[in-house]
């Protein structure tokens, strides 16, 4: 009896893309080749073994098996990646032809984070401490996505305590160049802050649509002044329900990233590895939307 194995069918969408910025990017310096040495395996062909790996969420050394190299081999490209800066510069140039062949639209971007549990369930390095409203050690993404499209244009990772408030602003700067159509920039309670709000209107000509926080009373509210207190707070702003409703897209985003990709059941620890992880599950899912669009 002969068995034909063939790839799953999540994992043959992949096989219709090639990276050649991955070799360019990779490529040995002039000293490096100098000192010579075996000629190593191309990096394109490791990059897209990663990318399965992600998919399938198998452990290193069963895709290093398929693959036809040692599990150290992987491991240390998926490093030297890293320390290229190779993920982020395909993530660029995934949303730059993205935003070219129109799968950014711009008109309705959201953005949130999502907290992801460290492996041990224990202090790690990068994880900074007790989280006490998720009751764990963990890390966070940061996202910024094309509401309509579902398509991710910038992220920021980081420790599980930081203040999705100091994150906003960076984030947006990220991704501004892509963000020149934008009318509204949606977000949660959260990122209720006025030097946000200002910027977006400041810098993007565009509405913030996030909800105002109710504050509690204190010994000298009036109406009076809470309703001017409301009306400065909400210039700037889009507090339409039929618009904020569009900010669910992103909570759709991040399960699709835990359930089917897998971020977060990782075997892996500190906030490096996180970053891996992120980057690869970012580029398997964006490069999915490009392949259910017909774009490759």
């Amino acid at each position: 009896m002969l068995l034909v194995p063939q790839m799953p069918e999540k994992v043959q969408y992949l096989l219709q893309f090639s990276f050649p910025i991955v070799n360019q990017l990779c490529e040995k310096s002039v000293s490096e080749k100098f000192v010579g040495g075996r000629k190593g395996y191309d990096k394109e062909i490791l990059f897209g073994w990663l990318l399965i790996k992600k998919v399938t969420n198998w452990d290193y050394r069963t895709i290093a098996s398929m693959a036809g190299v040692s599990h150290p081999t992987l491991i240390r490209a998926n490093d030297l990646f890293l320390r290229k800066h190779l993920y982020e510069k395909v993530m660029v140039s995934l949303v730059k032809d993205a935003y070219r062949k129109g799968l950014i639209k711009g008109k309705f971007v959201a953005m949130d984070s999502s907290f992801v549990h460290t492996f041990s369930k224990h202090g790690e390095l990068g994880s900074e401490g007790w989280n006490d409203h998720k009751e764990g050690y963990g890390f966070k993404l940061h996202l910024l996505i094309d509401c309509e499209t579902k398509f991710p244009i910038a992220l920021c990772i980081t420790n599980g305590l930081a203040n999705d408030m100091t994150l906003a602003i960076p984030l947006l700067k990220k991704a501004r160049y892509w963000l020149k159509k934008t009318g509204y920039v949606l977000a949660d309670k959260g990122y209720d802050w006025g030097d946000l709000v200002n910027w977006i209107v400041k810098n993007l000509h565009a509405k913030a649509g996030i909800p105002i926080k109710k504050h509690k009373r204190g010994k000298n509210y009036t109406w009076k002044g809470s309703w001017r207190n409301f009306q400065l707070k909400a210039k700037g702003r889009s507090l339409k329900k039929s618009i904020y409703n569009k900010r669910s897209s992103i909570e759709r985003v991040f399960s699709v990233l835990k359930r089917t990709y897998h971020l977060g059941h990782e075997e892996t620890r500190g906030i490096v590895n996180f970053a891996k992880n992120c980057y690869l599950t970012l580029i398997c899912y964006m490069l999915k939307l490009f392949y259910i669009a017909g774009i490759s």
